[in-house]
């Protein structure tokens, strides 16, 4: 079965939503080649890889600025949107390989 990896979570190291859109570095890409989306453990495994890239491209802020905090927290809510349909696609992906596999025995 062929898997894929979820790309673009995208760094951004401003202080305000210009400057995020503005410091766009490379991709993070998320393996998941070794999991069993078939699996309640498989998917937590998944989710925690994708919290984890998505906490490191929006990394939690120094001090007490509002005005960071709020654009890192916005930071978050637009990449776990992102990286959501790639998730749904590789789950998806876990499901039709089983079917496949049993409608071929």
């Amino acid at each position: 079965m062929l898997k894929l990896l979820l790309p673009a979570l995208l760094l951004s190291a401003g202080a305000t939503d210009a400057a995020f859109a503005r410091n766009a570095q490379p991709d993070v890409h998320i393996s998941y080649h070794d999991l069993d989306l078939r699996s309640q453990a498989g998917i937590t495994q998944l989710d925690r890889r994708i919290n984890r890239a998505i906490n490191a491209v929006c990394p939690d802020p120094v001090g007490v600025d509002l005005q960071l905090k709020l654009a890192i927290s916005k930071c978050r809510r637009i990449k776990a949107a992102e990286v959501s349909g790639q998730r749904i696609g590789a789950l998806a992906s876990a499901t039709r390989a089983d079917v496949s596999i049993a409608a071929s025995r």
